[in-house]
């Protein structure tokens, strides 16, 4: 046997392969209108918000397999909102349109960035609203380390 013949690939479990068609990215301004749309597919209605300028505070999930002309297609986002001594992590969805695999991994990889990316800017903690019919996200935060800090209700008023 020849050299190269003896290299064996590790075979690639399905996990691997979802995990490796999620990409994490910088939102740019033009991804507005698809976030907006992502919300409103969660059933969040912003009827004020101008998603026109939403650069550098959002990140998106990517399904580079889905792909749309060169661009591939956003299937979730998060908003993150670096401050000292603590950030904050909001409006983190996914399309509830996508597989239960592709959301898991996308939600996952989505965390993980927006928390390196507070890290980075120098937050020490990270803050972030839970829904209460999101029970089980919110027993998943937990148990990666997350308290419950306060309830309430978040609030909106347009700014003219």
């Amino acid at each position: 046997m020849t050299p190269q013949e003896q290299i064996v690939k590790p075979k690639r479990t399905r996990a691997d392969v979802y995990n490796s068609r999620v990409q994490i990215r910088l939102a740019l301004d033009e991804c507005g209108p698809q976030i907006a749309a992502i919300l409103a597919a969660n059933k969040i209605e912003m009827p004020y918000a101008d998603f026109g300028k939403i650069f550098p505070h959002w990140l998106i999930a990517c399904d580079r397999d889905a792909m749309r002309g060169s661009n591939a297609e956003i299937v979730g986002c998060v908003m993150i909102l670096p401050a000292k001594p603590f950030g904050f992590v909001e409006f983190l969805l996914v399309k509830p349109s996508v597989s239960f695999k592709l959301r898991a991994i996308a939600v996952r990889k989505l965390c993980l960035q927006a928390a390196a990316t507070l890290r980075v800017y120098g937050s020490s903690a990270v803050f972030c609203t839970v829904d209460d019919e999101h029970k089980k996200f919110a027993d998943i935060l937990e148990k990666n380390g997350m308290v419950k800090v306060i309830s309430g209700n978040l609030m909106m008023k347009r700014l003219k």
